[in-house]
């Protein structure tokens, strides 16, 4: 075969990509798909600098006055100032952000001792059309920055030399940034409430990440309470100064951090169970929905009949929206979106609202970076889409009686306003312009008004305080005059969620008393005088309609009916509930605040008291002279002016984004197995590792992480095997592009006591396109140069001459990815990659080979962190010239042994060799051949994790796993294993004037069973398995084989 095979190559895997096959470490990889282009612009402070992108101006000066606030706040309180900028990077929308390539790796290598990932100075936020969320970014973002510098270190030395040996646990470190970014408030405190009563906190370990980030917030603000504000710094210095939590804790506060944790859930448990002591359950019917654990419910909506309830689940990133029969009792799932990934779930769509024929429901979806509505019709089981033009977001939406027109909340231009949409001409109306969030729009039966709850201070405001910290109060807006009218003035708390039912009630969610209860307002009249006519004078009278322990998640009034449903959540699942309007309780009692909330009380009316008098009053501690307060006073009133006149904003001139580099990963590691990916040059006596040598890689990336640049160095240990690396990414558009250079030596020793010395030069260029997050197509092609030259250690290697090969070919790859790293060395879901590939050298007939492969794993979690993984593995080498699989042994190995009983066919053209890995209980070339297949199974239990209830303060102990496998294998030449072309299956012996055809009777195919243990050690991962073969079906001895690598 004379041609080349060309191909394209899958994914935004960001290892080392190469001729493919050399045992299960192999690269695999999601994406990020870039949808929209974008064109970033900046705003330079003194302090930090603003970036963002078309739509996104107003976000950018929002963000700028916000942030010199929050950071002069947290460094007043961390005692610790950043020196360098910050760079805020400003998404109009998380589907926005979802196309970025932020925190996407490249692995170099599946030996993770030595690495140190720098994040810098960098905040990424995005817009999701609320301001309270926006805040919390925004100051969350300041908080990393400044709390991994005081733990880190300010620059990236620091950062490498600290982070080999500070190991946090999330409710550390996630807790301590939560607590100093956002306030506590309702949300907050009944989800914590609901975490201690359910007996979750009893089994730490079972905790998700976001509990324990939120237990973490609990045991900070419990600090902050019993110990007092100021020791939280001082907990921080200790801590990095001792290179411990606990000496941290003990140093500081006197006790350790379990003293500190069970202290904490005994004060909440007191306070909560006191919370709900005379609280009611819902008194609404109770659907049988089924409420999945780690799910998120949402948006859950009836018809006008009550017989169908739609609704959204989410689930690892992906969402479903189900429509519940209710006469039926079965619930099935009519769309679905986007794949269970590990990232940041966007719970802000699907918006779905039923059209009140009882028949249609709309829903609008962000996909590919725009907005879509999705008309379904229930009785066809059909779907009308269309893309809405102008609105880069849609928070909630809500027919009007006819049907023919749909007002929602919508984000555009970074504002958070109503529009009217018409359905039939697919165009909508612009009813708020302004800088405040409007959410939660509804039309109010026979009016022209639409109700709605916004943060807005009063009717006649235009621009927010920044930062827009206000309660939502509700309003309504009349469609035609759009005059605005405020109906409710709570600034202690909030109304959300109105649904009118009539011109004069209208009901909704309040937290007046720390949870979030069913309100309705009824507006009702009497005669204020009489003259020519009779006047009335209108008021409203404020009913309460439930008294639940735990806040209401959610409530939907159908239009033109009585019926509503409600959503709550107790002990970690969701109830889902339908009521009718007519069976209504009204509560007469005022309701009892909770802990929480008298606790807020008495912060607000302190504050309102601080502007008392103090001058009459003598600080003992303190005390100073006449002249001193003199003195201050006039000191005081110059930095007054001072602040004053440094606090005037100014903004900046906009410039446009220039690309620049900064240190982003730092690897400094024992490393055998550098660059492992290439194919070797066949030499008979084994696949040689590139040796126990020291490996340094920086790798220096962008702003936008769109533009990479990585150099890795292998030595100096053997200054006969040094290895370099160099890698350049542009992955700014949907089609990403690599490319790479390597060279790597290798030095084979022989019989006769010759060395040969394996020079190898390769340049690659890939390019990769995502058809998902999941799934993409790569083509890479390949120039690659080998020198082959034998060293002088004799007379005869002397007149040996050089070789010098110039190969060319290509590699097509398909990869498909939707594993979720779970922790280290633990995968759930399924992964496979097939591919194809051809080389020729330059100007040599019938040295063209090519390469058909499939890997497919798949990790099934059997409970909680406990895995069960499965792989197959295949592949072939065809061609003028071929590829030899070394069968047996394990990646990694680092003394690697090899069995030279079998002997590769001679009549074969093999001019390279790889490993086929792992078949644990044998030696490498426990077969060999230019095909081979491989079936691996393991149970991965990770045993103190999974059976610890508290956190495990030993980072080996956390990642300690035990590990039962079982391999089976083969590699042959021929057809199949069993054919007599196999050479495996054929042993010819040449004498003098004879030759012998010997058959062999011997099973092909091997397989192994054992255990192992797994754990991080030094920052490297170390495994140990003791196998047993099985070959010819006769029981081998034990093996134990050691290796720096993880599992596949």
């Amino acid at each position: 075969m004379k041609k080349l095979l060309f191909i394209l190559s899958l994914c935004c895997s960001h290892a080392v990509f190469s001729q493919y096959y050399t045992g299960s470490n192999t690269p695999f990889g999601q994406n990020r798909v870039q949808y929209n282009d974008f064109f970033w612009q900046s705003y330079d402070f003194q302090r930090f600098k603003i970036h963002f992108t078309k739509g996104g101006k107003q976000h950018s000066i929002y963000v700028a006055k916000t942030a010199h606030l929050y950071l002069e706040e947290l460094e007043k309180f961390l005692d610790f100032k950043t020196e360098e900028k910050i760079h805020f990077i400003v998404y109009n929308s998380q589907s926005k952000f979802r196309q970025s390539n932020v925190g996407l790796t490249n692995d170099i290598t599946s030996n993770i001792g030595g690495t140190a990932k720098i994040d810098g100075e960098k905040v990424f936020i995005y817009f999701n059309g609320n301001h309270d969320d926006f805040n919390r970014q925004i100051k969350s973002g300041i908080a990393e920055v400044l709390v991994n510098k005081i733990l880190y270190g300010t620059d990236w030395k620091q950062t490498v030399k600290n982070s080999s040996f500070i190991n946090l646990p999330t409710w550390f470190k996630e807790g301590l940034i939560d607590y100093l970014s956002l306030s506590w408030n309702t949300k907050k405190d009944n989800d914590l409430k609901d975490l201690i009563l359910s007996g979750k906190t009893e089994k730490f370990h079972s905790l998700n990440k976001n509990e324990a980030r939120l237990f973490g917030h609990g045991i900070w603000r419990y600090v902050d309470e019993v110990f007092g504000k100021n020791m939280i710094p001082n907990l921080m210095y200790m801590m990095k100064v001792s290179k411990s939590v606990e000496s941290g804790f003990i140093y500081v506060l006197g006790v350790t951090t379990n003293m500190v944790q069970e202290d904490f859930i005994n004060h909440y448990m007191l306070q909560y169970k006191n919370d709900i002591s005379n609280s009611i359950s819902p008194l609404e019917k109770t659907l049988k929905i089924r409420s999945k654990k780690e799910r998120v419910y949402r948006e859950f909506k009836t018809n006008q009949n009550g017989d169908k309830i739609a609704f959204v689940e989410h689930y690892l990133g992906q969402y479903k929206v189900k429509i519940h029969d209710v006469s039926k009792n079965k619930t099935r799932t009519i769309l679905k979106g986007d794949h269970k990934l590990n990232r940041i779930p966007d719970l802000s769509h699907p918006i779905i609202n039923w059209h009140p024929n009882g028949k249609v429901l709309a829903i609008f979806e962000e996909k590919k970076g725009s907005i879509v509505l999705n008309l379904y019709n229930t009785s066809e089981k059909r779907k009308n889409p269309r893309q809405l033009l102008d609105i880069e977001k849609v928070l909630s939406c809500s027919y009007n009686a006819k049907g023919n027109k749909i007002v929602f909340s919508g984000v555009r231009n970074s504002q958070t306003d109503i529009y009217e949409y018409a359905v039939l001409g697919n165009s909508q109306i612009q009813l708020t312009n302004d800088l405040f969030d409007d959410l939660d729009p509804k039309y109010i039966p026979k009016s022209d008004k639409i109700i709605f709850s916004s943060n807005r201070d009063n009717v006649n405001s235009l621009k927010p305080d920044i930062p827009n910290t206000n309660t939502f109060d509700l309003f309504t807006i009349n469609r035609k005059s759009q005059n605005i009218k405020q109906i409710t003035n709570t600034p202690n708390f909030n109304e959300k969620s109105p649904q009118p039912t009539s011109l004069t009630n209208y009901h909704y969610l309040s937290d007046k008393n720390g949870i979030y209860n069913h309100f309705q307002t009824v507006v009702d009249s009497t005669i204020s005088h009489i003259d020519t006519i009779i006047h009335y004078r209108y008021y409203d009278i404020v009913q309460q309609l439930s008294n639940y322990s735990r806040n209401a998640v959610e409530i939907s009034f159908s239009p033109n009916s009585s019926k509503y449903s409600f959503l709550h959540k107790i002990n970690g699942e969701y109830k889902f509930h339908l009521g009718d309007t007519k069976n209504l309780l009204i509560y007469e009692d005022k309701l009892k605040n909770t802990y929480f909330k008298n606790s807020r009380n008495e912060d607000v009316n302190i504050e309102g008291n601080s502007n008392e008098s103090n001058d009459n009053k003598i600080n003992i501690f303190n005390y100073q002279f006449e002249s001193e307060k003199k003195s201050n006073t006039s000191q005081n009133k110059m930095q007054t002016h001072s602040k004053s006149k440094s606090s005037k904003f100014t903004l900046p001139i906009k410039k446009i984004y220039n690309i620049n580099f900064s240190v982003g990963q730092f690897i400094m590691q024992l490393n055998p197995t550098f660059n492992n990916l290439a194919y070797q040059r066949y030499t008979g006596n084994g696949f040689k590792n590139a040796g126990f040598d020291g490996f340094t890689l920086i790798q220096a990336k962008d702003v936008f992480e769109d533009y990479k640049i990585t150099a890795g160095f292998k030595g100096p240990v053997q200054l006969n095997n040094i290895g370099i690396l160099g890698i350049y990414e542009d992955l700014k558009h949907r089609i990403d592009k690599k490319t790479q250079f390597s060279r790597q030596s290798f030095e084979n020793f022989f019989g006769d006591n010759s060395i040969e010395k394996t020079i190898i030069n390769d340049i690659k260029h890939q390019y990769s396109y995502p058809f998902s997050e999941v799934s993409s197509i790569r083509l890479t092609s390949n120039v690659r140069y080998d020198q082959i030259v034998t060293l002088s250690s004799s007379p005869n290697t002397l007149i040996k001459p050089n070789e010098n090969h110039v190969l060319v070919g290509g590699l097509l790859e398909y990869v498909y990815d939707a594993t979720r790293p779970l922790a280290i060395n633990i995968n759930n879901g399924f992964r496979f990659k097939t591919w194809a590939e051809g080389y020729r050298e330059v100007n040599q007939e019938n040295t063209d080979f090519f390469v058909l492969g499939l890997d497919l794993r798949n990790y099934q979690k059997i409970h909680r962190n406990i895995v069960f993984a499965s792989r197959l593995a295949a592949s072939t080498s065809i061609g003028s010239q071929k590829l030899l699989y070394y069968l047996g042994g394990v990646d990694g190995y680092l003394w690697a042994q090899f069995d030279p009983t079998i002997s590769p066919d001679p009549s074969q053209n093999y001019q390279f060799q790889t490993i086929a890995t792992p078949i644990r209980g044998f030696y490498q070339n426990a077969r060999n051949g230019n095909s081979f297949i491989a079936l691996n199974n393991e149970l991965r239990v990770p045993i103190f994790s999974y059976l610890s209830k508290k956190p495990i303060k030993s980072d080996f102990l956390n990642n300690f796993m035990v590990v039962g496998f079982g391999d089976i294998g083969c590699a042959w030449t021929g057809k199949n294993p069993y054919s007599s072309d196999n050479s495996f299956n054929n042993l010819i012996i040449n004498g003098h004037n004879y030759t012998i055809d010997v058959q062999n009777q011997k099973e092909p195919i091997i397989y192994s069973y054992g255990f192992g243990i797994r754990s991080r050690l030094f920052g490297y991962y170390v495994r140990i398995d003791w196998g047993y073969g099985v070959d010819d079906h006769i029981k081998m001895p034990s093996i134990t084989q050691v290796s720096l690598s993880l599992d596949f």
